[in-house]
């Protein structure tokens, strides 16, 4: 039995989705893990699994309407439960809540506001401090609906998480994206995401650096990389949630992170330097994911340049940009930490992580290697290996950017023990 279910009060919430066939097993699962389950469902979940079923799973009465006599969530609140206050009370009474399925139509309705079924009005009563775990089920044309993952992209920025989906055999019998995870797997993952570690950074004072850099040519054109910032807005929700101060130094990308942190936007590496810089004497823990250009033009035009202008092949000289990572790793100062990202690809991959991690004085370094699937820049999941000053390595399952941050961290705490 894993310790991070054991006694927690978990809300499972059911929408409407053929993988609502699933969540029973889920429910049991997490009961198995020695949480404590209450279900509410919408009225379209109930087209694919009974309210029945999901009572006898977590052994609680389901909840499906908004306004009806509710269930007492428990003896801790069972005086303070209402008819019209029942979602709040459980809202505040609650661990964590996991949506599996969450559907197209749930992530439009917590997108915006739309509070008129029992699953979305206990998710929008949580306390900003509670984790709310979405686990997306859908056909993948539906999956891939800009509105569906604008919003998706918009609750992760304000604080969701997410497990999934993963591409497989879907309800059209069509292969693609959209597929739930299987029962096992998102428990697992659940698990991870919410932990033990509400208190694991607290008091901590937490710099991250995230996304890339651009090094201007011209006044139009950059020199640059394709790092999303997704990792770095992970890394900044599971600090904040284990109790952490958090900055947030990003580099150019569309990743919201709306009341996760003080956010410093940047363009090149030498503004990213000196922010760190500046940030740096009150950082407990430094956490290094920019994705740093380590050239830029030497000369940068302050007009665009014209095609008709050059005389054939254009020819760029580049100098070399600060090499932030190990300016700040050799000035630390006793008791700080400071952890260092690696990006490659395939066989010598991890001499190179553990020769970095000397070479630049660091306390950890993370091992991001391009040649696994899934891993690299934009996707949402990673596949990592953790190094520390010790010796010690880890090599992390694929997983999505939260529970892989929620990892990391872990990491990091250990380390600030030591």
């Amino acid at each position: 039995m894993s310790e991070a279910l054991k006694g927690k009060r978990i809300l499972l919430g059911v929408s409407g989705s053929i993988a609502a066939i699933k969540a029973p097993r889920i429910a049991a699962l997490l009961k198995s893990e020695g949480a404590e389950v209450f279900c509410a469902m919408t009225e379209s979940a109930r087209q694919f699994v009974s309210a029945d079923e999901m009572s006898v799973a977590t052994e609680t009465e389901t909840i499906t309407a908004v306004f009806a006599g509710q269930p007492s969530p428990g003896p801790r609140i069972q005086e303070a439960v209402a008819l019209s206050t029942w979602h709040v009370h459980l809202a505040r009474s609650a661990d964590a809540m996991l949506i599996a399925p969450c559907s197209a139509s749930m992530i439009g309705k917590l997108r915006s506001a739309i509070y008129g079924d029992p699953v979305a009005l206990v998710a929008a009563s949580l306390p900003r401090w509670t984790p709310l775990v979405l686990a997306p089920a859908m056909d993948e044309e539906m999956w891939l609906q800009p509105a569906v993952q604008e919003s998706l992209a918009w609750l992760r920025g304000h604080g969701a998480l997410q497990i999934g989906p993963v591409k497989g055999r879907l309800a059209s019998g069509l292969i693609g994206m959209g597929r739930m995870p299987e029962p096992e797997d998102i428990v697992r993952e659940f698990a991870t995401l919410i932990g033990n570690e509400r208190d694991l950074l607290a008091g901590k004072r937490v710099l991250i650096t995230g996304g890339p850099t651009y090094e201007p040519i011209d006044a139009v054109r950059f020199l640059g990389n394709r790092s999303s910032g997704k990792m770095a807005a992970a890394l900044a929700m599971a600090a904040r949630r284990m109790g952490a101060e958090v900055t947030l130094i990003m580099g150019p990308t569309a990743i919201r992170t709306d009341g996760l942190a003080k956010r410093i936007d940047i363009e090149t590496a030498e503004e990213m330097l000196a922010a760190v810089r500046a940030k740096l004497p009150n950082a407990d823990i430094v956490i290094m994911n920019a994705a740093v250009s380590d050239f830029a033009p030497e000369e940068t035009l302050t007009s665009k340049m014209k095609k008709r202008e050059t005389d054939g092949d254009l020819l760029i000289k580049l100098k070399r940009t600060p090499d932030i990572l190990s300016e700040i790793a050799h000035a630390k100062r006793a008791g700080q930490i400071v952890v260092g990202f690696a990006l490659e690809k395939g066989e010598g991959s991890e001499a190179y992580a553990r020769g970095k991690l000397t070479e630049k004085n660091l306390d950890m370094i993370v091992l991001n290697d391009m040649a696994e699937s899934g891993a690299g820049f934009g996707h949402d999941t990673n596949k990592v290996t953790i190094f520390t000053r010790d010796g010690d390595a880890k090599s992390l399952p694929l997983l999505s950017k939260d529970a892989c941050a929620v990892e990391i961290l872990r990491h990091v705490a250990q380390v600030n023990k030591e």
